[in-house]
């Protein structure tokens, strides 16, 4: 399969140089770099996988192309053997220097061609000819990028006439483009891992063995673990299951029979109502899953960090009580504020390696489960840097549990869904799609699809959406919605009238706003109103950090009277529990959602637990481009549609408006898929990323240097503070963006990247985003610095440690006039 690197020609080239020890050759590089492929795919089990992929390409070339396709990663860094790049970076004093470029991922390309180039021309069919070398153009594009990141093939392509064909028309060689793009980027995600774990190890004497796979020993531990905990013992012998554990038991088992009947099945649905115990089926699920030969790691994927947090601590109660056990399960979250898990190695000695180890874990997810977002999820699968592609293989013959997927951008469905099926199909990926409010997804995909490959693990969704304990766990009023008001939408004076009238009742009262602005004003107006000083109120908005959000949580849980005026923040991932509640409409789905919030325990029924939907902003401006908000509880068929639970008969229309969109041949069409298709045929990486990127909005980040009494708070990030933050107790804004600017003399990059994610849990606090827009180059205030726009100027600062958006904005709007 690898060819034999021609000693003679090779044996002088270095690939690294270093301080310490003898500069090592080309051929030990590409050597060490096949040595480490070998043990990714080992470890992982890719090679039938990536034989599957190239026989369905071309069966009967697939040993040529297999040999293309390894060789690639094996002899990426040949274009080493520049003069310029042996003289100017090796300092190897058989060469000369020169002011001639040094790049070598060029001429890299130019070697790799010139040793297979033969085998190429040796075809005689023209047909297998242009199709050949197109795929053999296609795998020398990742050489020419192994140091930067995917573009377009069309861009790499030669120029000369002869691949006129070839750059044009690429559908006529490849059938199942989809297929394709996913086995280019697992070739670009083999070879940059390949090579950065070579590297590493002359580089910082560190070799990698652990990947971070579950091993079927491992596996029986974890599984005989889980067997063991309370619940699910309690679930197995049916002891002490009662009231609405009954329907969580019930429904638990029932999708563990599912997924045991469709053993051949990659993608999944639980559709499951509020507080019906989804998380612990979802473990259940992905133990069943290790049980299959081949599967070896967990992904949890989540819209929020909040979930993220809070699933954690679910798998750390049933699997990490006792971290000496051998059934311990190696959990890494991994988002924007989680520090770097730091690697105690006793047999490590040296700091730097220690730090190079515990950054490489993260980089390339050696943990057993991986705890994610749907955005770190999204830049993998269609990500271009190395960054974004360096864990893409880990997926592979993995589990994911996908939570809450309807908070994807439904622009984005069709498109998702024709890629989760074959991400799935041709790398072994259990997904299991997860929520209360859950669109069928395949009705999106091709027709020639086999329908069935998306399996409903609940077979009978109404048995328990339409069971007492969740259907009636909330009453649903609709008679302030349906009021006849002076100016149509409500006012916050009517608003408040119509809580004068029900605050008595309840304790535990919510509201949702669907904009920051009315939130503010709604909770200004409360704030000093003498009818409501038996109640704390407060506000919770995206204007707040963890702390104060996780303070005004706990403060819910406890025996007061409370009134918590919220954005959608509140819908999902906060553990609330409320009595009563008032919503702004928007989308169905988001009312569901919302009312999730209220009796969620299920346990307040003697209290009639409420829900009022009004009308007060303009939700369309709002959610724009959102195809969901045309149904929503203005019209009665889809306040009845809320009440019965029947989310099919809404999920069906908005998916019939979709397909439509997609089909839509019109060129300019924001959602024509043949549009998109094109992208995926032409290998167009910066396109399809740009298209599936969940936030399309860019932001400024604004830091406010204020103090932060972490006294009042009950979170991690302040268990253990260090003093050198600290000001008179307080956390101190000032000290903590102090120790971010020293971090640029840190040496040694995985220190520094070490260092750069625990201080973000902390730089979290005092950090605010505002949207980027054209016509602003800048935002108002601040100056920049490292990424951030640091302010000064505490006064945009409330007493809450919110960010002032409204005094922000009347400073903008005073800069038109």
């Amino acid at each position: 399969m690898y060819i034999k690197l021609d000693e003679q020609k090779y044996k002088n080239i270095f690939a690294h140089t270093h301080n310490d020890k003898k500069s090592e050759t080309l051929i030990a590089h590409s050597l060490l770099t096949k040595k480490y492929l070998n043990q990714i795919l080992t470890k992982k089990n890719l090679v039938p996988l990536i034989d599957n992929l190239i026989n369905n390409l071309d069966y009967e070339n697939s040993d040529l192309i297999k040999k293309l396709f390894y060789n690639a990663i094996y002899l990426h860094d040949l274009g080493k053997i520049n003069p310029s790049f042996q003289a100017n970076k090796m300092k190897n004093i058989l060469f000369e220097e020169t002011t001639l470029s040094s790049n070598h991922s060029e001429i890299s390309v130019d070697e790799y061609k010139i040793i297979f180039l033969n085998d190429i021309r040796n075809i005689k069919d023209e047909d297998t000819f242009y199709k050949l070398n197109y795929i053999f153009h296609c795998f020398m594009y990742p050489i020419s990028k192994h140091h930067g990141k995917l573009k377009s093939i069309d861009d790499f392509m030669c120029k000369d006439a002869s691949f006129d064909d070839i750059k044009k028309n690429p559908s006529e060689f490849i059938k199942n483009p989809f297929e394709f793009y996913i086995l280019n980027k697992l070739l670009f995600s083999l070879l940059i891992s390949s090579d950065y774990y070579a590297t590493t190890e002359y580089m910082a004497d560190l070799k990698t063995t652990n990947f971070g796979t579950i091993s079927q020993e491992k596996n029986d531990l974890l599984f005989k673990t889980f067997e063991n905990y309370e619940i699910v013992k309690n679930i197995r012998t049916n002891t002490n299951i009662k009231g609405i554990d009954t329907l969580r038991s019930k429904m638990f088992l029932e999708a563990e029979q599912s997924l045991k009947d469709n053993p051949d099945k990659n993608i999944f649905y639980l559709e499951a109502p509020t507080g019906s115990g989804k998380t612990l089926t979802s473990i259940n699920l992905a133990m069943n899953f290790l049980k299959e030969e081949n599967i070896n790691k967990i992904f949890y994927v989540f819209p929020f960090n909040t979930l993220v947090e809070q699933t954690k601590g679910v798998f750390d109660s049933i699997f990490n009580n006792d971290i000496n056990q051998k059934d311990t399960l190696d959990i890494e979250v991994i988002n924007s504020i989680t520090p770097i898990k730091e690697k105690d190695d006793k047999t490590q000695e040296n700091e730097e390696s220690k730090y190079q180890k515990s950054y490489m874990n993260r980089l390339f997810f050696h943990h057993e489960l991986i705890i994610t977002t749907h955005i770190s999820f999204f830049d993998i699968l269609f990500g271009t840097s190395k960054e974004d592609n360096f864990p893409l293989w880990q997926l592979a013959n993995s589990v994911i549990i996908l939570d809450e997927i309807q908070s994807y951008d439904n622009n984005l469905w069709s498109y998702m869904t024709k890629f989760f099926e074959s991400y799935s199909k041709v790398l072994n990926i259990k997904i299991v799609i997860m929520s209360a409010t859950l669109p069928k997804l395949d009705r999106l995909i091709d027709k020639d699809i086999e329908k069935d490959i998306f399996v409903d693990l609940i077979k009978n969704r109404d048995e328990y959406f339409y069971d007492d304990y969740f259907k009636k766990r909330v009453e649903i009023d609709y008679s302030i919605l349906n009021k006849k008001y002076e100016k149509k939408k409500i006012s916050f004076e009517e608003l408040k009238d119509e809580l004068f009238d029900r605050k008595n009742d309840y304790n535990k009262i919510l509201f949702e706003f669907i904009t920051k602005k009315s939130a503010r004003t709604f909770y200004n107006s409360l704030i000093d109103d003498l009818d409501y000083k038996d109640f704390d109120i407060y506000e919770l908005s995206g204007d707040d950090n963890k702390a104060y959000r996780q303070k005004v949580i706990n403060e819910t849980k406890k025996d007061i009277k409370i009134i918590v005026i919220a954005t959608q923040v509140i819908e999902a991932g906060v553990d609330i529990d409320m009595d009563l509640g008032f919503k702004d409409i928007s989308t169905l789905d988001s009312e569901e959602q919302f009312m999730g919030r209220i009796n969620r325990s299920c346990l307040k029924s003697a209290l009639n637990p409420k829900v009022y939907f009004f009308d007060m902003d303009d939700e369309a401006a709002i959610y724009k481009k959102d195809n969901r908000i045309e149904f929503n509880l203005k019209n009665t068929k889809w306040q009845k549609v809320l009440e019965s639970k029947n989310f099919v008969e809404f999920y069906d229309e908005l998916l019939e408006k979709l397909k439509k969109n997609d089909e839509s041949i019109l060129s300019g069409t924001q959602n024509n898929f043949e549009k998109f298709n094109n992208y995926v045929k032409h290998l167009d990486y910066k396109k399809i990323q740009d298209k599936m990127k969940l936030i399309k909005s860019e932001n400024f980040r604004l830091y406010f240097p204020f103090t932060l009494d972490i006294k009042q708070y009950e979170i991690k990030e302040f268990v253990h503070i260090e003093k050198c933050y600290l000001t008179d107790g307080e956390l101190d804004g000032q000290k903590v963006w102090n120790v971010f600017k020293e971090l640029n003399n840190i040496e040694g990059y995985a220190k520094k990247e070490i260092n750069r994610f625990k201080l973000n849990s902390l730089i979290q606090f005092f950090t605010f985003n505002i949207v980027r827009y054209e016509w602003s180059p800048r935002p108002y205030i601040g100056e920049e610095e490292y990424g951030f726009y640091f302010v000064e100027n505490l006064d945009f600062i409330t007493e809450e440690k919110k960010f002032d958006r409204e005094k922000y904005n009347d400073l903008v709007k005073g800069d038109f006039l």
